[in-house]
């Protein structure tokens, strides 16, 4: 896929999302408490719905920084990465169009990067199939927010292409900008790791040489934001000590990954089934079902530097005892994707049928829920 091609689908995609989320603005009644939703249909609502939850945050700290007195020191757990980004090309028409700019640009150029990497392993019909699937991912629509997903996603793909042609210093800096940008980016450490010890040839006395000084790189990013909010709060780790107030994630003991699969089941016997939390509670079920499956499959069907990435990423969230917003965490674990159109090749067109359908349903109601203020990821 060109860049011109990868640019027709995105605006495509993009019409799709405003026709789906266009007429729930007459037929859903509004949450606004976390959001800049008016209660009656507006205008700016068509733009203002793309920056629910989070967004608020992003537009917080692009506009008024880390710690501003009149704002929540919730803001510390978001990292600095993305808006910083929003404030620097703010003067493109405000904070608002600078994050949906930001987000939409990157997304194009990390789907044609996504393409490229693919197609080094795997044919052309399963790289297409790969950015299908993805766009088509019931969370897509986050893509096209003010959210860290198309940055992140961006810097990912970027970093593991740099490494596939050989070129660390690159690959390294892209994954150092990674770390401060989300938590996650830090695991790409490890893959990078991998993917210079096999460029070596499996040894680990070749392995040591000069250029080995570039894997000091993708943890800087986290280690300075460690430090910036040391200064700032006398705490290091602050951005997760917040996680508990801010998301109810209990991040001072580990919770395995099967009683989170248990408290699950019982919140889909006990919550309300016509609640829009029951369809955010199935969602995340269903998305961390799916990555759990495809980790456990996909062990020596995909490139193992993947693997390690995509695994990683995987348990953190689930060790803090919720697959909260694992949907949208999935986004940008592009392994998933790459693993799940070569599966889908090989099935039966029935069940590419279904998947795809599903998928399409799914998207839908996120798109509803989310644009109108419910929570979804």
């Amino acid at each position: 896929m060109s860049l011109k091609e990868i640019l027709k689908l995105i605006l495509g995609w993009r019409l799709l999302l405003i026709l789906i989320a266009l007429p729930a603005m007459f037929l859903l009644t509004p949450r606004t408490r976390f959001t800049n939703l008016t209660e009656k249909p507006s205008v700016a609502n068509i733009f203002s719905m793309w920056s629910n939850f989070d967004g608020l945050h992003y537009l917080d700290l692009a506009e008024f920084g880390y710690g501003y007195q009149h704002k929540t020191d919730m803001d510390y757990t978001f990292f600095p990465v993305y808006p910083w980004s929003i404030k620097l090309f703010s003067f493109l028409g405000g904070y608002l169009s600078s994050g949906l700019i930001i987000s939409h640009l990157c997304l194009i150029l990390a789907l044609y990067f996504l393409y490229r990497l693919t197609a080094l392993d795997f044919k052309a019909k399963v790289s297409r199939s790969t950015i299908y699937l993805l766009l088509l991912f019931p969370t897509a629509f986050f893509f096209g927010s003010v959210y860290t997903e198309s940055l992140f996603l961006l810097l990912t793909v970027l970093s593991f292409y740099s490494a596939r042609k050989n070129n660390f210093f690159l690959a390294c800096a892209f994954a150092g900008v990674a770390s401060a940008t989300r938590i996650s980016g830090i695991f790409l450490w490890s893959a990078l790791a991998y993917e210079f010890w096999l460029l070596y040839g499996g040894d680990i006395k070749r392995s040591l040489n000069l250029r080995a000084i570039w894997l000091a790189l993708p943890p800087l990013g986290l280690l300075s934001f460690m430090r910036f909010q040391f200064l700032k709060t006398g705490n290091p780790l602050f951005f997760a000590t917040m996680q508990t107030n801010f998301t109810g994630r209990t991040v001072d003991k580990l919770i395995l990954l099967h009683q989170v699969f248990f408290r699950y089941a019982k919140m889909l016997v006990f919550t309300d089934h016509w609640d829009p939390l029951f369809f955010t509670v199935v969602l995340e079920l269903i998305s961390a079902t799916l990555v759990l499956a495809i980790i456990i499959f996909s062990l020596k069907k995909i490139r193992f530097s993947y693997w390690i990435f995509m695994f990683l990423s995987y348990l953190l969230p689930s060790f803090s005892g919720t697959f909260m917003s694992v949907p949208r965490y999935t986004l940008v674990i592009f392994p998933v994707f790459i693993y799940l159109a070569y599966w889908l090749e090989r099935q039966h067109p029935f069940i590419k049928y279904v998947y795809y359908f599903s998928s399409i349903f799914l998207s839908v109601l996120s798109i509803i829920f989310f644009t109108r203020g419910y929570f979804i990821g």
